[in-house]
């Protein structure tokens, strides 16, 4: 099967008519004719029903045409975004960071060594749903309706304190948390509502003696060595060597990462900055944190 083949398909499932798909592809009636025969060969089975010179398109024909046009679109926007070489022309990117922030260093370095063209803005604030279509894309722990959401990270969220703060297990049940000093970050942070989901389904409320609004001054606090609190072992790998891990047992707790974007259809430089952000994510989650 080649490109020829496709492409003549589907012109003549377009046209539905041999004579006038040759027309349109500059080659003789007969090559068109051929060219269809190879394909059905090919594939085992009859692509078009034919009455007179009328061809139309039978069941197997119309799934098979689905995909085939959309890959052939597919391709010729990869050909227009490339022919030519790729401009110079400035780009700017917006980027909401609800959570992964300790991954900013590393999202700006590549984005400026990749693309210069790319002028890069990022948030990190908590911002009113409606506010989401303002930014090209979207790192966050929770679906956004209305958007396309792709999956990039799944990590686990441990137990951690400080090896001098006098706790030591390896695995701690939910409920023996209940007496602990807590250390968390303030109510309305990603991370938190995940926790405190998986909390309040087992009717336990935690005890935060400290909170901070700021994630790096949380990962200061517990290796200060205060209390408890919870590590994700992807997004804060760079978390002290002196700080201690544990699972939550029998249930681990888990957070999905989503990269969210209100736009349909992207261009080609959003299209190359998604699959960019991707790659980060996924090289971070080949080194995570292990117990």
């Amino acid at each position: 099967m080649n490109l020829n083949q496709l492409t003549y398909f589907v012109v003549v499932a377009n046209q539905e008519s041999i004579t006038k798909a040759a027309k349109i592809l500059y080659v003789s009636q007969p090559a068109v004719s051929k060219t269809i025969k190879q394909l059905e060969d090919e594939l085992r089975t009859k692509l078009f029903d034919r009455t007179g010179r009328t061809l139309k398109l039978n069941r197997a024909g119309k799934l098979f045409y689905s995909y085939v046009n959309d890959s052939l679109e597919e391709l010729n926007r990869g050909i227009s975004a490339v022919k030519g070489g790729l401009d110079q022309t400035q780009y700017p990117i917006s980027l909401l960071m609800e959570v992964a922030s300790p991954f900013i260093p590393s999202i700006v370095t590549s984005i400026q060594e990749k693309f210069p063209n790319v002028r890069l803005n990022i948030a990190q604030h908590n911002v009113r749903e409606t506010d989401f279509k303002q930014f090209d894309f979207i790192i966050t722990s929770t679906p956004l309706q209305g958007l396309t959401n792709v999956p990039v990270l799944k990590e686990e969220i441990f137990v951690g304190w400080n090896i001098n703060y006098g706790y030591s297990q390896h695995f701690v049940k939910p409920e023996e948390l209940i007496s602990e000093k807590m250390i968390g970050l303030s109510a309305n942070n990603p991370l938190r509502v995940t926790i405190d989901k998986y909390f309040l389904k087992r009717d336990i409320t935690l005890n935060y003696k400290y909170e901070a609004d700021d994630p790096a001054t949380v990962r200061g606090i517990i290796e200060a060595g205060v209390g408890l609190s919870f590590i994700p072992s992807v997004t804060w790998q760079t978390i002290s060597a002196k700080v201690q891990l544990a699972r939550l047992t029998p249930d681990p707790l888990q957070r999905t990462i989503y990269l969210c974007s209100p736009h349909k259809n992207l261009t080609n430089i959003q299209r190359e900055i998604s699959n960019e952000l991707i790659l980060i994510f996924l090289s971070f989650q080949r080194s995570e944190l292990k117990i």
